[in-house]
């Protein structure tokens, strides 16, 4: 009994940390701003496709004079989804291109480690090549 127990947790133990191995699929670079743009947004989902909409996010700002990073509209698109979890979460970003149907999906995986009273909250922002035109972006929470 005592070594199935512990072949289980071994098990599990393995099965848990291959969960977390996500491929960022065509996530060019994740991007964060740190406390100056906080993650209690008006809204739980962007599509940022221009340089007049991701300066909209100012308006959010805490921090006074804050430069956001560089980001060229024409060759990239940010993608922001909000996503929660339980004490000592961690987040994990995928972006795919589903070709057949016209989107990216944009999926952020969360992973709980533990039990406690403190929610994580996170807003995920990655940055994808430039979304084509035509297409529409499907976000989804794991």
């Amino acid at each position: 009994m005592k070594t199935f127990s512990i072949l289980l947790i071994l098990s599990l133990t393995i099965y848990s940390c291959e969960k977390e191995n996500i491929e960022p699929g065509i996530i060019v670079q994740n991007i964060d701003f740190g406390t100056c743009i906080p993650i209690n947004l008006p809204k739980q989902e962007y599509i940022i496709t221009s340089d007049s909409l991701y300066q909209l996010l100012l308006v959010n700002s805490v921090c006074q004079n804050y430069s956001m990073p560089t980001i060229d509209f024409t060759q990239y698109t940010l993608l922001g989804k909000f996503a929660s979890g339980k004490c000592k979460v961690t987040f994990k970003q995928e972006v795919v291109k589903d070709e057949l149907n016209l989107h990216y999906i944009y999926t952020v995986h969360v992973f709980d480690k533990g039990i406690c009273k403190k929610e994580g909250l996170s807003m995920n922002w990655v940055l994808v090549p430039k979304l084509p035109i035509g297409w529409t972006v499907v976000f989804k929470i794991e």
